[in-house]
């Protein structure tokens, strides 16, 4: 061979080398991760034994909590036999239809019920927002969050074919079957762990309604229909399958669509819908799909929609949240008014569920001469044995109140974001910069033995209130700078406060004197969380706003303070708590367990206990050198707490964000 020749073949064989090597890459950059195989939803998830994560309903102390809040948003309605059950924000009831009557039911772990169902046992299965219960011959089961995080915030249950399924709303989904619960999440390629409806079409096909949309699980893997499918975009509220085979799915602010052999059917308003908000859906005996929603309710019959115009049914007012239906083709609706309707043939019973309490919200409780004071919802409230609502504050006022200071013969003092206002008895008068105060935004208020009035202003400063005429204080005065967090008044009167930055000031002998807390209790532990990121969901979602509605938090303090029943000051904050001995100040240290909570209320108790209340921890109390918790599994309505107070016999009064007033009494000698 020449050597031109034998150049020649050897460029050759370089090219194909070459060339095969850039093919290879090519098919590399080009190709999806090396995946074996799609992953199914059979063969993934986490293993749980169910006997394992059951729970006491034991009290870190001794003494009873019993709980007073609003039970009208009735969520959630099953029926067995000739019993319904009713799960409302205020707990648990059971309507006896055979002698007309409904009672409250003790022993489901959250008083927040969010959905009810019935396994192929006949055992009752209860979620809310701090675990599920289940209910059976033997008694009450109870599954606490605390005893495994995903029993936190249940959404919805249901029995399929061969499984028992639940679904949570930021913790994925599970299903129980053989005594095991299976936890799928984001991390067994669940597309969204914000699960709000499920429905198991088979033994090996699932749909799970999120809030970013439907999500599709079978044999094969996951699949998103959220894009291609030709379904509407929004959080799907519900999910029914009819004897067709239609698919309906009831979207956040999209009315409701029918899916059936690749057609797609949506329906609004204009197809007589109650409504573009529609939250349950359910199927009668005959087969027909009831609709419920915000401005009524509506029936499919598998083709077109009708609105049902049962009396008591067809108000266009009235806002509808669960539905369900038994075999005697009686249909149950459940409103946000604390009524349940029983329709029948062209008629509508109505049950009104018992309310202890009507609201969820206590922002402020107060103790003044044997009698409480609430700030609860949009009102105000007294207690004497029972709840008596005070003259209803003027529109612009009702939702931004902050504090309140009762006076003698029912005179009343509130502070709120845009003033001051005061109650004699008969109308509401209004204090504000147009009277000559130096501020709008108040926080606290206090009333000494003398009758002078103190109250704290958002953005810093103090105004006194004494004998008619309006003083203020402000860093010339001796005041720290910045935003005050909590004011209190000691046992002789005297105004303490503490600023957002940990300074301490009191006043004494017309003067304010200042204080620093200890350094170390600046240096709170970071509590920023992670952020989500494509490479845990599917990058082909795009996550919508909180389906559920978001709950205002109405601000976490940095610092609270009060005093114990030897007068000394209490300073609460994020890793303890501060006391002013003769010495200085003492810190009582957190558990590491219970540190990083904000603080938002501090009590010193008869009995010498200290009460610190948290943004979203419960309530965390001091007696005899150890630290006990009250949260949910301890018959705490809510974890976030506002307000603390004791009354005269001893008695402490919680009020929380949702769970309406706790209240416990200590155990008797």
């Amino acid at each position: 061979m020449s050597k031109k020749n034998h150049l020649d073949a050897f460029a050759l064989a370089a090219t194909a080398v070459c060339l095969g090597v850039l093919a290879g890459a090519a098919s590399t950059v080009h190709s999806k991760p090396a995946v074996v195989a799609p992953k199914s939803w059979i063969h993934s998830g986490k293993r749980y034994s169910l006997s394992s994560l059951e729970r006491s309903g034991r009290r870190p102390m001794e003494g009873r909590l019993s709980v007073l809040c609003s039970a009208k948003e009735v969520g959630a309605l099953a029926v067995m036999n000739d019993t319904l059950w009713i799960g409302t924000e205020g707990g648990l009831f059971a309507y006896c239809m055979l002698n007309d009557s409904i009672s409250a039911v003790q022993g489901p772990v959250s008083p927040s019920v969010r959905s009810i169902a019935f396994d192929d046992g006949g055992a009752l299965w209860v979620g809310g927002d701090d675990g599920i219960s289940v209910r059976s011959r033997e008694g009450w089961r109870l599954y606490w969050k605390e005893s495994l995080p995903f029993f936190e915030r249940v959404t919805c249950m249901v029995q399929g074919e061969s499984r028992f399924w639940i679904g949570t709303y930021g913790n994925g989904c599970a299903y129980v079957s053989g005594g095991s619960l299976t936890v799928l999440s984001a991390q067994d390629s669940l597309l969204d762990d914000r699960v709000l409806s499920i429905l198991e079409e088979s033994s090996n096909v699932v749909y799970i309604g999120t809030a970013s949309g439907l999500i599709e699980a079978d044999t094969s893997g996951w699949k998103s229909l959220r894009y291609g499918s030709r379904l509407p975009i929004g959080p799907v509220n519900a999910l029914a399958m009819d004897e067709d085979e239609n698919l309906l799915l009831a979207i956040g602010a999209q009315g409701v669509t029918v899916s059936s052999f690749g057609r797609v059917r949506t329906f609004g308003t204009a197809q007589d819908l109650p409504g573009s908000e529609v939250r349950a859906l359910s199927l009668d005996p005959t087969g027909r799909t009831w609709a419920a929603g915000r401005e009524g309710v509506s029936i499919f019959d598998g083709s077109e929609w009708a609105p049902c115009t049962v009396a008591g049914v067809g108000d266009k007012h009235r806002r509808f949240l669960s539905v369900c239906h038994d075999e005697s083709e009686n249909s149950y609706l459940g409103s946000d008014d604390g009524k349940v309707l029983i329709v029948g043939r062209n008629r509508a019973k109505e049950i009104t569920v018992p309310q202890v309490f009507a609201e969820r919200r206590v922002s402020r409780i107060r103790s003044s001469n044997g009698t409480m004071w609430l700030i609860a919802g949009r009102r105000v409230y007294s207690w004497k044995g029972s709840f008596t609502q005070t003259a209803a504050l003027p529109e612009q006022y009702a939702d931004e109140m902050t504090d309140l200071a009762p006076g003698d013969n029912g005179e009343l003092w509130v502070t709120t974001r845009f003033g001051i206002l005061h109650f004699a008895g008969r109308t509401w008068d209004a204090f504000d910069r147009r009277t000559g105060l130096p501020a709008e935004h108040f926080t606290r208020v206090a009333r000494d033995p003398a009758g002078t009035l103190w109250f704290a202003a958002f953005d810093g400063g103090i105004v006194e209130l004494s004998a008619g005429k309006w003083i203020f204080y402000g860093a010339e005065s001796g005041l720290p700078v910045g935003p005050i967090d909590d004011l209190a008044l000691d046992n002789s009167g005297n105004p303490w406060i503490v600023t957002r930055n940990g300074e301490v000031a009191h006043f004494g002998q017309g003067a304010w004197a200042r204080m620093e807390l200890p350094s170390r209790q600046n240096a709170a532990r970071d509590t920023t969380g992670r952020a989500d990121s494509l490479d845990q969901f599917d990058p082909s979602i795009r996550f919508l706003p909180d389906a559920t509605g978001s709950i205002q938090s109405g601000g976490a303090r940095g610092y609270c303070i009060g005093f114990d029943k030897r007068g000394s000051c209490l300073v609460g904050g994020q890793n303890g708590v501060y006391r002013l001995a003769t010495t200085g100040w003492q810190f009582l240290a957190l558990p590491e367990s219970m540190r990083g909570a904000g603080p938002t209320a501090i009590l010193g108790t008869a009995e010498g206990d200290i009460w610190l209340g948290t943004a979203g921890r419960g309530a965390l109390v001091y007696r005899r050198g150890d630290w006990f918790k009250f949260g949910p599994s301890s018959g705490l309505s809510d974890d976030y707490i506002h307000s603390m107070c004791e009354d005269q016999r001893g008695v402490i009064w919680i009020g929380t964000q949702t769970g309406g007033v706790a209240r416990f009494a200590p155990q008797q000698p």
